[in-house]
């Protein structure tokens, strides 16, 4: 997991980083597959515009240029790349630098759940979090996956002094952290060497694991139906995790439980299982799912 140890009140950091509240990138085609139309002139103006790109970006699973887009949108070149800039800089677009091309960005998918507040998962999750928290004492965290990443959505934070803090937002790998292998578990393997091969985040995590690490440590999750981790994407803090489940069946969310690694130690996590795993059943099945099996955990000698 990501993020920070805070101190209460007056929230000292054991880390010279301090946490940003960013809010949380995907797409190859040079059309917009079902986006049509241009700018209204009398919506001629640069909100009207973004929102525009948006529009066309929208329907890209692979992202699309800028010279891409500004020919779907029917804009100028010169428009649209200035526009992306904007946008990518509030997180509304993020930019492959590999490939140059643009994607939906984690700040619009942050908006796009928070549409659907009826039945979103935060809605779904956030009780269940507090309720957590309060059983655990520690900070519970809600993350999705966003392509070969993962972000938190929501967080609880815990009341204690010391505290971890995630960074609502922030990307890490999908591969780090419990959260990761947690929403890594449905993956073929031929996408889970896709996410291996991916190593262009490994600058943000404290840890960064090997190949064989991770491979390892998914394994472990798959056999037990929880996922633990230690001191990995930030110093001194140990995290726990669980998936929920879809009316699908498709894992779309991790729930995690993190805290400072003196005081949440192996076999807090251990004993956290059967409240955790509460939380996630009660979760799934407010989504119409059916809650995965856990593995009843050895505790350490």
């Amino acid at each position: 997991m990501g993020g920070a140890l805070r101190g209460h009140p007056a929230r000292a950091r054991t880390r010279a980083v301090c946490p940003s509240r960013k809010r949380p990138s995907l797409g190859v085609t040079s059309k917009a597959v079902g986006y049509s139309g241009r700018v209204d002139a009398a919506l001629d103006n640069s909100v009207a515009k973004a929102i525009h790109v948006l529009g066309a970006l929208r329907p890209l699973s692979e992202g699309a240029s800028a010279r891409e887009l500004a020919s779907s949108a029917g804009l100028p070149r010169s428009t649209v790349q200035r526009l992306l800039a904007t946008l990518a800089a509030t997180g509304m677009v993020t930019q492959d630098q590999s490939t140059q091309k643009y994607m939906i960005g984690p700040r619009a998918l942050l908006i796009g759940l928070g549409y659907n507040s009826g039945l979103n998962l935060i809605t779904a999750a956030r009780p269940q979090m507090v309720a957590l928290r309060d059983a655990v004492g520690e900070t519970v965290g809600l993350s999705v996956a966003v392509e070969h990443t993962r972000v938190f959505l929501e967080e609880v934070q815990s009341t204690q002094e010391l505290r971890f803090a995630p960074e609502l937002g922030k990307l890490y790998p999908l591969w780090s952290g419990a959260n990761g292998r947690v929403l890594m578990g449905a993956l073929t393997q031929d996408q889970v060497e896709a996410v291996l091969a991916n190593r262009a985040l490994d600058h943000a995590v404290d840890h960064p694991l090997s190949d064989e690490a991770i491979r390892a440590n998914l394994a472990e999750y798959r056999r037990d139906g929880f996922a633990i981790a230690f001191n990995e994407a930030i110093d001194s803090v140990n995290s726990i995790a669980m998936p929920v489940s879809d009316a699908t069946g498709a894992i779309v969310a991790a729930l995690s439980i993190s805290g400072p690694s003196q005081r949440f130690t192996r076999d807090r996590m251990l004993a956290s299982v059967a409240a955790l795993s509460t939380a996630c059943a009660t979760v799934t099945r407010q989504l119409g799912g059916t809650p995965a099996p856990v593995a009843a955990p050895a505790r350490s000698s």
